[in-house]
């Protein structure tokens, strides 16, 4: 992928508030936003795995292998990578786009991204250590804030400020016809590591398109720094609210088998994301963490789903059973370790096995729980204070 595929939308700088589309936007007005933020994230997401590679193999002039990970939860292996934005490729951005204007009016020093990437491939199927294509769906295209707290025990609070009506729009990009689209600004607050750091609001603006005549989708979101500002804010305009920012891109597909890696029909989950916890926290501390963090999104989510199922499963079986007595109904991998995985968004500080640990062996974690975070995890190799 070349310099100029680069865009000033799908960065870590975000957007102001100022430049969101006007609540009453219609599709029509919406549209070239729409069109501008999916051509900047599909090739960028395409190079990390492109679809034209025999077995997704990444673009190793952009992305470097950052080792792979198992755990109990998950029947996949999931792959990391990384990829360095340099600062002067942004400023080429910046330049073009017209600048990059802070908070005081003066011109912001454009700073280097540095990206981290997850890939893993499931069997579509409702059982333990995978799940269906129906449940990607469900959880990642329809209701992905909603999952996202579900399952992210350290997500305290959750708020849609903003959604606008798409209807009608569609696009073509990378080969591909999109459509239906969503968009809205979510709010999102983490647990990040009390009582030394503050907890993190997130403000995104979020963009969900479709792949029409395929089984495919992505899920775009791009902070919105200053929307503590808006009156539709709930999280970020409280006083005290410590903002960060992470911005990702977000793919999900089922593979059509042309490698030869016998890959027909099984699910790729692939997620790419560059973060910024704020506060005092260095951000080499943060992109050495990154990493060793991003992986565990995957056994997180399965083992939730997991339980989900047996939670569905009862009861349709107490409904089967006539409403009477409940009978206990042993759902698939019942009896197993129930502990809460503890998790966070943008920085943790804990005693959990790093990725140079060499511990991430499944036997070595089965008992434990995935620690995870969209963009930070400190362990006892950093001890980080922060005052604010």
């Amino acid at each position: 992928m070349s310099t100029n595929t680069l865009g000033p939308l799908v960065r870590l700088w975000g957007l102001h508030t100022a430049q969101l589309p006007a609540a009453t936007a219609s599709a029509d007005e919406l549209a070239p936003l729409l069109m501008a933020i999916l051509q900047e994230a599909v090739p960028f997401i395409d190079s990390a795995a492109p679809k034209a590679s025999p077995n997704g193999a990444a673009d190793p002039t952009l992305w470097k292998h950052k080792g792979s990970h198992s755990h109990a939860d998950s029947a996949s292996k999931v792959d990391v990578l990384e990829r360095v934005v340099p600062a002067a490729e942004l400023e080429k951005v910046a330049s073009r786009s017209g600048g990059r204007e802070g908070k005081d009016g003066k011109e912001e020093k454009v700073r280097a991204e540095t990206w981290c990437c997850r890939r893993s491939v499931h069997e579509d199927k409702p059982e333990k250590g995978t799940a269906s294509w129906d449940e990607f769906v469900r959880c990642f295209r329809e209701e992905h804030a909603e999952s996202e707290k579900a399952f992210t025990p350290a997500c305290l609070d959750a708020h849609q400020a903003l959604k606008w009506d798409c209807a009608g729009v569609e696009a073509e990009e990378g080969g591909v016809t999109w459509a239906p689209f969503k968009l809205l600004v979510e709010e999102m607050r983490h647990r990040i590591g009390k009582p030394v750091l503050k907890d993190r609001t997130f403000p995104v603006l979020q963009m969900t398109a479709s792949a029409t005549g395929a089984d495919e989708f992505i899920v775009v979101s791009i902070p919105v720094p200053d929307f503590g500002t808006s009156d539709k804010s709930k999280l970020a305009s409280e006083k005290g609210a410590q903002v960060a920012y992470y911005v990702s891109v977000e793919r999900i597909r089922k593979l059509d088998g042309s490698g030869s890696d016998g890959s027909d029909g099984k699910i790729e989950w692939l997620m790419a994301t560059a973060s910024d916890a704020a506060g005092a926290l260095p951000a080499w501390v943060q992109n050495l963490a990154a990493p060793g963090v991003i992986w565990k999104d995957v056994p997180l989510f399965l083992r939730w789903i997991a339980r989900e199922r047996r939670k569905r499963g009862k009861a349709a079986q107490t409904v089967t059973n006539g409403g009477g007595k409940k009978e206990e109904v042993k759902g698939e991998g019942e009896g197993e370790d129930e502990a809460v995985p503890q998790t966070s968004t943008g920085v943790e500080v804990s005693n959990v096995p790093t990725v140079s640990d060499g511990t991430n062996h499944p036997e070595a974690i089965a008992s434990g729980n995935p620690q995870v975070s969209t963009g930070v995890e400190v362990s006892q190799t950093a001890k980080v204070s922060e005052s604010g």
